[in-house]
């Protein structure tokens, strides 16, 4: 009996079941929409940084 199976069983006598790959997606799910709003937030803000960086100086 490999520990794969060694925790399974050990889930199976307490009544409970393994959700590890529910978590795994939830968790990729979370990580994609996070890269997409740093995306969305970075182009958002690059117009602004760039015409406040090259504004010329004033006398």
């Amino acid at each position: 009996m490999d520990s794969q199976e060694q925790y399974e069983a050990l889930l199976k006598r307490w009544g409970l079941e393994d959700r590890s790959a529910e978590r795994r997606a939830r968790r990729e799910l979370w990580l994609r929409r996070a890269k997409f709003a740093v995306a969305y937030a970075k182009k958002a803000l690059t117009p602004v940084r760039k015409s406040t960086a090259h504004k010329p100086a004033t006398l």
